[in-house]
């Protein structure tokens, strides 16, 4: 392990190199239209440092200059039926727990504008969301009438809006200097007692106990445990109110308010660094072993001549087919996004098809990128009547 900057959240001085990775895609949601261009895509290296003293992961090769946001780029979720049961539940929750009844919501980092959506239909709020890849002529459904959209970036000068809630979800990881980001919203909010913060964010903790090297990505820039998560919003000035492990424990959540004092406070997560340290240290052995199995087992699956395909065309088969680089033996991605269909991933330049085109060349095997999603995808295979034999990633 060799010696790197100060820590962006803590500012030690003790992180190290853990894991290194060369060449990958910088973009995962922004699909092609051509394999020969989704090849060719940007690409970017990847060289994680860890903090024992937080727990903060951080890629300290990490160029923003390489990452270029628009309506193109696409990594919505909410199409799982099981995303979006998760969702729903987490609308209710949050709508009882602050009293969201005609009042004001700010989504940082808004997506397609499902998940705001969702929370002013529940409780006849008031929406602004904010993100480059916001498609006006896509939004359908209940609560988008009640949104102003914006494909800008949200900054302090939208304190004006006196937000109730500000949420924030799977955008934190793509921010390189996490404090000056939370600081400029503490600044944005003019009444602290009246605003509640929701962040949620990949966990890190999850991803290096369970060597899911899938997961390291280049434009996740910040990698969250509990521990870290709560040091930067108390450094940040906030008071932490609540965190939690949902969907099975793939996220991490944080609720917060801004401390007019601007010292932030914490319950404390209960998170134990020492074990999150020894994982950490044996993620690069075990990862290295994960990928040469599958190579191998990709490589006898070349030989036996199945037909191979993988379900899920988000940030995992970008990961998983660019780290392996394989462009023959899986030949096409499954995703129930009907806006991915017929478009290609980035890096391996591999068609996305919808489930109802594998009528045509059904394959004999699936491999299943996330396993939450097992019984969703068994099912819809079954209502097919179609039986791969499927592999978890």
């Amino acid at each position: 392990m060799s010696s790197v900057p100060p820590c962006p959240v803590c500012a030690a001085d003790t992180g190290s190199i853990f894991f290194e990775l060369g060449s990958q895609p910088v973009l995962i949601g922004l699909l092609w239209e051509e394999a020969g261009a989704a090849r060719s895509c940007r690409k970017g290296d990847i060289s994680l440092a860890f903090c024992p003293e937080c727990g903060f992961v951080w890629n300290t090769r990490f160029d923003p200059g390489l990452l270029d946001y628009d309506q193109r780029y696409d990594n919505s979720l909410h199409f799982s039926p099981t995303f979006q049961a998760y969702t729903e539940t987490l609308v209710a929750r949050l709508t009882e727990t602050y009293a969201l009844q005609g009042k004001t919501i700010v989504d940082i980092g808004c997506g397609k504008g499902d998940f705001l959506a969702l929370l002013c239909a529940a409780g006849a709020n008031r929406g602004y969301g904010f993100d480059p890849s916001f498609e006006g002529e896509r939004p359908s459904g209940p609560g988008f009438e009640r949104v102003v959209w914006s494909n800008s970036y949200y900054s302090e000068e939208h304190a004006k809006l006196q937000a109730d809630l500000l949420t924030s979800r799977f955008v934190f990881e793509h921010i390189p200097d996490p404090i000056a980001f939370l600081r400029m919203i503490h600044r944005s909010i003019p009444d602290p007692s009246r605003t509640a913060i929701y962040f949620e964010v990949p966990n890190i903790d999850l991803i290096v106990r369970q060597g899911s090297v899938w997961d390291i990505i280049y434009e996740h820039c910040s990698y969250f445990a509990p521990a870290s998560l709560a040091r930067a919003f108390t450094e940040s000035g906030f008071d932490v109110l609540r965190t939690d492990e949902p969907y099975q424990q793939q996220f991490l959540s944080i609720e917060a308010r801004a401390n007019p004092a601007g010292a932030g406070s914490s319950p404390g997560t209960g998170e134990n660094l020492a074990q999150l340290r020894a994982q950490v240290r044996s993620f690069a052995q075990g990862q290295q072993q994960k990928r040469e199995t599958w190579r191998e087992r990709l490589q006898q699956w070349q030989q036996e001549g199945r037909s191979v395909a993988i379900w899920g065309g988000g940030a995992k088969a970008v990961g998983f087919l660019n780290m392996l680089q394989d462009r023959s033996v899986i030949r096409q991605v499954i995703d129930i996004n009907p806006f991915k269909r017929g478009k290609f991933l980035p890096g391996t330049g591999q068609r996305i098809v919808s489930p109802e085109d594998l009528a045509a060349d059904p394959p004999d095997t699936v491999v299943l990128m996330n396993p939450i999603y097992r019984s969703e995808v068994e099912q819809s295979l079954a209502r097919m009547g179609m039986g791969p034999v499927l592999f978890e990633a």
